[in-house]
């Protein structure tokens, strides 16, 4: 800081007096000045030291969103990419079923046919079950329980002829499912039940 002692003129006070100069502004200042100068040099570093601080925050934070947006979007074009193989999947089963349903109408329409009245011949039965039941008083949860049980498979089978089925592929792998690794080796597995789930919800996957 300070380079020589001398008498000269004080750049503050503007008084002759035992100076040293400044080697980095190279103005001479009294003791009690040069103090005042050190002080000001003070606040000036430990402003830069703040700013500095604040910089590498800013630094690091841009650096951490800048990963997270990068690893984000390649989930992103995963989502994109595997929903598009799901659509098209279903496109693909759905004119299919257009397809063989217009080729075997007057087949399908004769299985719908015998469906309906198998189902009709069912439920008559059960009818004369269930007034048997009303009129004798006779029943427990156990006749209950069976008569909702038929109930429910009728509806069933109204809904969804035996004939014609939906099937599942559990083992079906065209989605390929991601992982995101960690430096440690540890993994945490992105793609949970909820995707398989949706990808059967379509029709053929």
């Amino acid at each position: 800081m300070a380079t020589s002692t001398n008498k000269l003129l004080c750049v503050k006070c503007e008084k002759v007096r035992a100076t040293s100069k400044c080697a980095g502004c190279s103005h001479d200042y009294c003791y009690d000045h040069l103090r005042d100068h050190r002080q000001e040099l003070n606040i000036q570093l430990d402003h830069i030291g703040n700013n500095h601080n604040h910089f590498r925050q800013r630094l690091n934070k841009y650096i951490n969103n800048s990963q997270i947006h990068a690893f984000t979007q390649q989930i992103d074009q995963w989502e994109k990419e595997s929903i598009n193989k799901i659509q098209q999947k279903a496109n693909e089963n759905r004119e299919l079923l257009k397809k063989h349903i217009n080729e075997n109408r007057e087949l399908l329409k004769k299985h719908i046919n015998e469906n309906i009245h198998q189902i009709e011949i069912n439920l008559n039965k059960q009818t004369d079950q269930l007034r048997n039941i009303v009129k004798e008083n006779d029943f427990n949860e156990i006749d209950l329980n069976e008569l909702n049980e038929k109930l429910k498979e009728l509806e069933r089978q109204l809904h969804q002829p035996s004939n014609i089925s939906i099937q599942n592929n559990s083992t079906s792998s065209f989605i390929n499912e991601i992982t995101v690794v960690i430096s440690s080796g540890e993994s945490v597995t992105l793609i949970s039940n909820t995707l398989s789930k949706l990808c059967k919800s379509f029709v053929g996957c």
